[in-house]
């Protein structure tokens, strides 16, 4: 009996020292989690820092960057995880109107491409089309077989219209869906206009701003124009008055779509004539969206429901080209 009563007390005793233990180790967590429970969400700011030379800019770390919000600097702090294991949730917009017809021969060849390039092994992939309507062909996948044959299954349809602002609109009502915790990027592929939406421009950048979508369109000309770019060139997007095409319809109208949906997103806008050229822009884009630096702030509560202007620079690396969300809207 005694023997008996000393092993329950033991127990006891083992049982009352791993509750303490248990509890000591838990009582930090509500402080180290309390900026996550925060009533003001964190805002998200994917960074791709490169040189001169297109080349991404390894190593820095969050006390190489200033963030500003409206003017004021920010407290931030980076994801001290390799970016790669980031989830990324991509929605990739293909052109399917007749007069895609040419780039779509090439473009159904790329489809193996988009997941282990772009989305990567954790990421998911969807998949929607748009000429005078917008259709998806493939939800969101990480089998890279599926992406591939809904590529391959991207047929042009006899209608003019393409309505790239609603397809746009389209893809980031799907990405809103997805985890908050996943990079959010949508991939057009079309030509760098819009035939015939219903929805205005300035709404859906609006809408990709409030989801924290980075679109990168990789457009072409249907004619083989002279001002296709270079694969390697990039949309000047640094002067870009973002708030004033906002608020100037008629200015507004005139503008490019392609160029300014990657500017007022932080993504960036890539142009090819040949299957060649469609490759590496696709392989570019991949690079780029691998090699961010992932910022976050708390933003001030100062009761302007407006669009709050954001501006990331390295001090230290002058000459280097950053593409980073202009801004956001308060939710």
């Amino acid at each position: 009996m005694r023997c008996a009563s000393s092993i329950r007390a033991g127990v006891l005793c083992a049982f009352t020292c791993v509750l303490t233990c248990v509890s000591a180790a838990q009582d930090p967590l509500p402080t180290q989690s309390a900026p996550i429970r925060t009533d003001v969400p964190l805002v998200l700011i994917p960074a791709a820092v490169v040189d001169r030379k297109d080349r991404p800019i390894d190593g820095l770390s969050a006390d190489d960057f200033t963030v500003t919000e409206d003017g004021v600097p920010q407290k931030i702090r980076m994801d001290t995880s390799d970016t790669v294991q980031t989830p990324v949730s991509m929605v990739v917009a293909i052109q399917s109107n007749q007069i895609a017809a040419p780039a779509l021969a090439r473009i159904r060849r790329v489809g193996s491409m988009i997941q282990p390039l772009i989305a990567g092994d954790r990421g998911r992939t969807a998949v929607i089309t748009f000429d005078a309507e917008v259709k998806v062909l493939q939800g969101f996948t990480a089998d890279s077989t599926k992406i591939r044959d809904a590529f391959t299954g991207v047929k042009p349809h006899s209608e003019q219209h393409a309505t790239l602002i609603d397809a746009v609109a389209e893809g980031v009502k799907m990405l809103a869906a997805r985890p908050e915790n996943s990079r959010r990027i949508m991939l057009i592929i079309s030509e760098s206009r819009d035939r015939g939406s219903k929805m205005k421009l300035a709404q859906a950048v609006e809408l990709a701003q409030r989801a924290g979508v980075i679109i990168y369109p990789l457009t072409y000309s249907a004619q083989g124009s002279t001002w296709i770019s270079k694969p390697e060139d990039a949309a000047a997007q640094g002067d870009t008055n973002l708030l004033g095409l906002l608020t100037e319809p008629a200015r507004l109208a005139s503008t490019n779509d392609a160029d300014f949906f990657a500017a007022a997103t932080g993504g960036r806008h890539l142009s090819f004539l040949t299957l060649n050229a469609l490759e590496k822009v696709v392989s570019r884009a991949g690079e780029e969206i691998h090699s961010q630096y992932l910022l976050s702030f708390a933003p001030a509560t100062n009761g302007n429901p407006g669009f709050h202007r954001v501006e990331v620079t390295v001090p230290s690396q002058r000459d280097a080209v950053i593409r980073a969300r202009p801004g956001y809207w308060p939710k």
